[in-house]
Order: C-alpha cells, then sequence, then structure tokens
C-alpha cells in the first residue's frame, strides 16, 4: 500500500494551497506509513490541506494531524 502513495505525495508543489508550505516528508515504519510536515497561516488552511489534499490521495484511508510549536531549532547555533 504504502508504495502506491509515494508516488502521488511526491507530486505536491512546495505549495499546494495558499497559506500552506510543504516543509518535509517522511517514510517511517511502524503504525503510520508517512509523514508530511507542513506549515499553514491559519488551522483553517491546514485543514483545508489536511480534508481536500491529503485525504483525497487514493489509497489513504487515515490521517492523523498532530500540531507541533517549536520550542528549540537544534540546527541553529
Amino acid at each position: 500500500m504504502a508504495a502506491k502513495l509515494y508516488e502521488p505525495l511526491m507530486e505536491f508543489n512546495e505549495n499546494p494551497l495558499p497559506g500552506v508550505t510543504l516543509e518535509e516528508a517522511y517514510q517511517v515504519f511502524g503504525k503510520w506509513d508517512f509523514a508530511v510536515l507542513f506549515r499553514a497561516d491559519s488551522n483553517e488552511n491546514a485543514l483545508h490541506f489536511v480534508g481536500d489534499r491529503i485525504r483525497l490521495v487514493e489509497g489513504v484511508i487515515e490521517t492523523h494531524t498532530i500540531p507541533l510549536t517549536p520550542i528549540k531549532d537544534y540546527r541553529k547555533p
């Protein structure tokens, strides 16, 4: 199943909707197959991206949205 989802997820451009910017995508192992990290300028735009784009990808049967708040960027000195 994960192989069928890889290509459609990789076809998203950096700004799939106004107010939404894709940051990173990962193939993960365990309970989920993929993780897509993105920034949205509003909760409404985040919901539209997940509901109108991610959930419409053929083969996506469930999504879990996890809001994140950065507390430290270890990559910056």
